[in-house]
């Protein structure tokens, strides 16, 4: 089980850092970029659907479903209190072409001196905590798919691909911060390396955390945690589709073929499990959120 973590957080961590390392911004324009941030979304939201919360139940019992609005609601306030999440080009971020792709829709003024005046340090400490979190799901998966079928299972493969999949926006978004407000590549190479670095962290702590409890509760706060998570993936894959209803009148077709792919791959992969679930003891009732 630890192997397959280290080897799951290594393979994030090389994707994150070329994310943050290649120029995307150039080879996506606004357009291409929101298709593949649609289909993160999906990704996101059907790991969160069909992986996530489903397992969570398994594991624990219905009552950790609350643990799903905890978990959403803590990431909007630290997105409404630190930073917004949002993924842009360097050419929409300077007010190039890819801002006509607005249309009819141009998005209000004060959201565009939001978006001038937040700095990359804002937007990294928000995008750091979400990462943490991100790990705490990667390493809550595992640990869940361990106990129901002793390996890997199609959870930990659903948060895996989501992650994989969304990483290298973020990472993109510190580095196009960076290199907007000056800084030099040293201190953007150091950056988008710490960055990629929380989602191991987070998986650390928490099998730090479970490892010091009863096995009993250790179930428990698992798949609390498991749902905490997907309350967060629900939160940052909203903040990617949601915006753009009101901004993307003309692709709307091409951007809901991509958010439903994105389910689909999820709903797909959720069908395959290694076998039988084990029986799991249950777990101790814990407070809700």
């Amino acid at each position: 089980m630890t192997t397959t973590l280290i080897e799951l957080c290594l393979a994030i961590v090389v994707v994150s850092v070329l994310g943050g390392l290649l120029p995307l911004s150039r080879a996506l324009d606004h357009t291409r970029l929101q298709v593949y941030l649609s289909f993160s979304a999906g990704v996101m939201l059907g790991a969160s659907f069909f992986h996530m919360m489903p397992e969570a139940v398994r594991v624990g019992s219905a009552a950790t479903i609350p643990w799903t609005a905890a978990g959403l609601l803590t990431l909007f306030f630290v997105e409404r209190f630190f930073s917004f999440h949002h993924h842009e080009s360097h050419q929409a971020a300077d007010g190039g072409s890819a801002s006509h792709d607005h249309g009819a829709h141009p998005e209000p003024a004060r959201h565009e001196q939001s978006r001038q005046v937040m700095p990359w340090s804002a937007t990294a400490l928000g995008l750091a905590f979400h990462s943490l979190v991100g790990g705490v799901a990667l390493a809550s998966a595992v640990f869940a798919d361990h106990a129901l079928y002793q390996g890997l299972g199609s959870t930990s493969v659903g948060v895996f691909l989501a992650t994989l999949a969304h990483k290298p926006a973020d990472a993109l978004t510190i580095t196009s911060l960076l290199v907007r407000g000056g800084s030099s590549r040293f201190v953007g190479h150091l950056v988008n390396l710490g960055f990629s670095l929380m989602i191991p962290l987070g998986a650390i702590l928490f099998s730090l955390g479970i490892g010091g409890m009863r096995e009993g509760s250790g179930i428990a706060w698992t798949a609390c945690a498991l749902a905490f998570s997907a309350g967060t993936f629900l939160c940052v894959a909203l903040s990617d589709i949601l915006p753009e209803l009101h901004f993307h009148d003309h692709d709307r077709f091409k951007l809901s073929g991509a958010l439903i792919l994105g389910l689909l791959v999820m709903a797909a992969a959720a069908a395959f499990e290694p076998g039988e679930a084990m029986p799991v003891e249950p777990a101790p009732r814990l407070i809700h959120p």
